[in-house]
């Protein structure tokens, strides 16, 4: 599946974000979402049989992450996704992740990541992860 068709499966509204994990040895960035699920309709309907708690949505492949503003560590919910295109083997991402600090003061960080492949992985299954 290609990763905007993969990326349209997924709800992760009302989810949020537990961490932002960036591996420069294997080239990815990982998100840990509370709960991630699948869409395989057009709407989410509330469907729950493929849901993966504390999972992670991996990016494979990554040459470029940028965080907008920087300094804040991503720790609230997920905003909006815009896939912005491919760009030979590559395709780029901006999704919307919150920061909330102890005042309660809250920021969208805009992060842009550039990638080959997106996976879910589900916590402490590295090797199994999900593609369709």
């Amino acid at each position: 599946m290609k990763p905007d068709e993969f990326l349209e499966t997924l709800y992760l509204g009302d989810r949020g974000c537990k961490a932002v994990l960036l591996d420069g040895w294997n080239d990815e960035v990982k998100i840990q979402i509370d709960l991630i699920s699948r869409k395989r309709s057009e709407t989410w309907d509330f469907y729950s049989a493929e849901d993966v708690e504390d999972g992670f949505l991996v990016f494979e492949g990554v040459d470029y992450v940028s965080f907008d503003p920087p300094g804040y560590v991503p720790n609230d919910e997920i905003g909006d996704r815009q896939f912005l295109g491919y760009d030979g083997d590559r395709f780029t991402l901006m999704i919307e992740l919150g920061h909330c600090d102890s005042t309660g003061k809250y920021t969208n960080v805009k992060t842009t990541i550039r990638a080959k492949s997106v996976a879910i992985e589900r916590p402490g299954e590295e090797s199994a992860r999900i593609r369709d």
